[in-house]
């Protein structure tokens, strides 16, 4: 009884630690610009991390109360105390970081992005025409809509390991190749990498005219709800490095990584206004390109050490486009 009264106090003191850590300090707020370097936008939103880390220990609190997690937990720092560390500890160990990693930048955002789609709805504005009302209104409505529902969907998958939802962690990648792909596409490290090699992409870009911005805007908002559909089919399983299943249904029945495919397509066709006047910068877009296309490369490689995605590679042979690669 006391030990595990210690266990539920140790785990929440980390957890308080690493959320207060996120809140001094949000990494998802990095930015940065040449007169000011490195600076964090102090003004994003700020309650919502608040409310984020009382909704996270409240969480984890109950987690914690029960017995199998107890269980293993007490297991886990046993080991690491003893300094026997099997595989299996390590397996969760490797969960533990990618949990710490992602739920305090996944769960304040997708808070952020409902917040700021509210917001939105209860603005009353006339626009000249149904052509600016889309480029100037709707548009932020379908990025906001969707980035919220991706990334609460995912915030979802990390918070929750669920053999009633069938996400429960079969592995976690251990390649080194795999963990540096994935963190230099996310803050802070995508910020410094971006420095070096930028990112000249941008969801808002302006085509030639209103009535061309239209069209681009319409294909790309198509391609945003369909990488949220691809996001809503893995369901629960939304997680990175994690082996939790296979998902046959929905676009994963044509190609193996359709969210991957959508993002690109819109990052290259956010692109095309600024290679305008930037040629230098294809450069920097086929390196991001490459890089999730490892992404993808990694993951395979992980998860077809599992027979059932072995399996699912011989009914779905194509990663991003049927009958081309």
């Amino acid at each position: 009884m006391q030990r595990n009264l210690y266990i539920q106090i140790l785990s929440l003191v980390i957890i308080f630690r690493v959320l207060w850590f996120y809140i001094t300090i949000p990494f998802y707020a990095l930015q940065y610009s040449p007169s000011k370097g490195f600076f964090f936008v102090k003004d994003i939103h700020g309650e919502v991390l608040k409310i984020t880390a009382i909704l996270y220990a409240i969480y984890q609190s109950v987690l914690i109360a029960k017995a199998k997690e107890n269980a293993k937990l007490a297991q886990l720092l046993i080991a690491i105390r003893n300094k026997k560390i099997k595989q299996s500890d390590w397996r969760n160990i490797r969960y533990a970081i990618v949990k710490i990693f992602f739920i305090p930048l996944m769960l304040p955002s997708a808070i952020i992005y409902f917040k700021l789609f509210i917001e939105l709805l209860q603005v009353h504005q006339t626009y000249e025409s149904y052509i600016l009302w889309f480029n100037q209104y709707l548009f932020s409505l379908v990025i906001y809509g969707v980035s919220f529902i991706t990334l609460g969907f995912y915030a979802f998958g990390y918070l929750i390991e669920s053999e009633k939802l069938k996400s429960s962690v079969k592995s976690v990648d251990n390649t080194f190749l795999g963990w540096v792909v994935l963190a230099i596409c996310y803050v802070p490290f995508f910020i410094f990498i971006t420095q070096f090699i930028p990112f000249p992409t941008q969801d808002y870009a302006f085509f030639i005219n209103q009535e061309i911005t239209l069209v681009v805007r319409l294909f790309l908002s198509f391609l945003m709800i369909f990488k949220m559909y691809a996001v809503i089919n893995l369901g629960a399983k939304c997680s990175n490095l994690t082996n939790r299943g296979v998902v046959t249904t929905g676009a994963y029945q044509y190609i193996r990584h359709p969210h991957y495919l959508a993002k690109l397509l819109v990052w290259w066709i956010t692109f095309l206004p600024y290679l305008v006047h930037h040629y230098w910068a294809i450069g920097a877009m086929v390196f991001w390109s490459v890089v999730y296309f490892l992404r993808a490369l990694t993951e395979e490689i992980h998860l077809s050490k599992d027979s059932s995605y072995k399996e699912y590679k011989t009914q779905v042979k194509w990663m991003f486009i049927p009958y081309i690669v």
